[in-house]
């Protein structure tokens, strides 16, 4: 009689751990928190709110998004680890994000984090006014070479993607320059609406408004040949300049959440990237795929960690 209560109870056991388990088939079971690490209105947050509603269409599941900007993702990244490792708490990260553990300062490192998706790519750039009186790359360098204290370019963060691209550029086209640093890349268009700031290095689609009714122009962009988006504007490359980078958006969830739940996500995601309606939000928003596993998504973020690391003791940060 005692061992069959034993037995009973060892069964009841394991079907409550089973049943509290994130990784068992019904997963999702209760609303998913999206953490977006910009601004509302971002690039990065209009992705984040698109993926939500239909990632929840696909999981039959309600998709919350709440932006948690700060720190180039830190104080979202802090939220993300202080919650369960469970699936339920999925963080944006971005190419910036390879930065942010690039410093040596970080609390955070590849090993915090898993990087289930890469859904977005894009370039940078160099933007002007439509009045500026640069009309061409070359015409911004030699302003830059005589006068680099007089000419201000700008973008977003300090230390992140944009002017990583600009340091790059500043090197094989051998001038020194101000960087100056804003808290997202629609606040970089407005300084450069403004006339706060000579040219900025920008994602485009943070100006496409701008760009599209012609207040903006782009003198060069960071793709290996001209972009499909933007046919008329010549690449760094094309004019002598070897810069080519490109800017990713994703997302990742905690160390430890149970692969069984990773598959659920990125199968879901699959069937979402494979949608006509995020297709078409894709090419309203001039972005292309990445195209990548979680396997290469994690090997593709360690080798930007390393190579942003040498930039970072470059400029002194580290």
């Amino acid at each position: 009689m005692k061992k069959m209560w034993i037995a009973r109870w060892l069964l009841i056991g394991a079907s409550l751990l089973a049943w509290s388990s994130p990784s068992m088939a019904n997963y999702p079971d209760k609303p998913i928190r999206f953490i977006c690490t910009s601004a509302a209105g971002s690039p990065l947050d209009l992705m984040m709110r698109t993926l939500a509603q239909h990632l929840g269409d696909e999981l039959k599941q309600t998709i919350v998004v709440e932006n948690r900007p700060g720190g180039t993702g830190a104080v979202g990244m802090a939220n993300a680890m202080n919650s369960p490792a469970d699936g339920y708490t999925v963080v944006s990260a971005t190419g910036s994000t390879s930065f942010l553990m690039a410093d040596g300062k970080s609390a955070y490192s590849t090993d915090d984090f898993i990087f289930i998706r890469g859904l977005q790519a894009e370039p940078s750039a160099i933007a002007v006014r439509k009045d500026s009186k640069f009309h061409t790359l070359a015409e911004l360098v030699e302003a830059l070479r005589s006068a680099p204290d007089k000419i201000n370019v700008g973008g977003y963060a300090t230390a992140g993607f944009h002017q990583f691209v600009y340091y790059r550029f500043q090197q094989v086209a051998n001038f020194k320059g101000v960087w100056v640093p804003f808290q997202g890349g629609n606040q970089a268009v407005l300084a450069l609406m403004g006339g706060h700031i000579d040219a900025a290095a920008i994602t485009p689609s943070s100006a496409l408004p701008q760009l599209q009714n012609g207040d903006m122009r782009l003198l060069a962009i960071s793709t290996p040949k001209r972009d499909a988006y933007f046919p008329d504007v010549p690449t760094f490359k094309e004019q002598g300049y070897d810069v080519v980078e490109t800017l990713w958006r994703g997302v990742m969830v905690k160390k430890g959440t149970p692969p069984e739940v990773i598959a659920t996500l990125t199968s879901a995601m699959d069937r979402v990237e494979a949608s006509p309606a995020w297709k078409a939000f894709m090419k309203e928003n001039v972005q292309s795929p990445q195209n990548m596993t979680v396997q290469e998504m994690q090997k593709h973020v360690i080798d930007e960690v390393a190579s942003r690391r040498k930039f970072l003791k470059a400029i002194g940060v580290q």
